[in-house]
């Protein structure tokens, strides 16, 4: 995890960056109480095959245990060249979009939107 960073409504913030494939969560989000929508969209690179990204949420910014998963388990990412859409609805105090499964093949950016 890099740092927090609060997100303002309707500009999108890259919250894993473009050419990353580890595991792990990159930046967590402080997000505004007035912001109900939030959609991560997960963009792949050429040759990606495998791979899953986990949306999730926790109450403290550096919580080190399992943060609450939303939309239930992992997503598989799209095939190589692709974008994928994760949206869901909810007033929460952090966010992060944690690689689950190592990006097999290419690289992914992750990039979220709220209002």
């Amino acid at each position: 995890m890099s740092y927090t960073k609060s997100p303002m409504r309707g500009v999108p913030v890259v919250i894993i960056p473009a050419g990353t494939s580890a595991t792990g969560r990159y930046q967590v989000l402080a997000i505004p109480n007035s912001f109900r929508r939030h959609i991560f969209i997960v963009k792949t690179s050429a040759g990606v095959a495998s791979g899953a990204v986990q949306p999730e949420a926790a109450n403290e910014s550096d919580y080190a245990g399992t943060w609450a998963p939303i939309g239930g388990g992992p997503v598989t990412v799209p095939a190589a060249s692709s974008e994928l859409a994760i949206e869901f609805e909810g007033v929460y105090n952090f966010l992060a979009c944690r690689i689950s499964t190592v990006i097999g093949g290419g690289t992914i950016e992750v990039t979220y939107e709220g209002s």
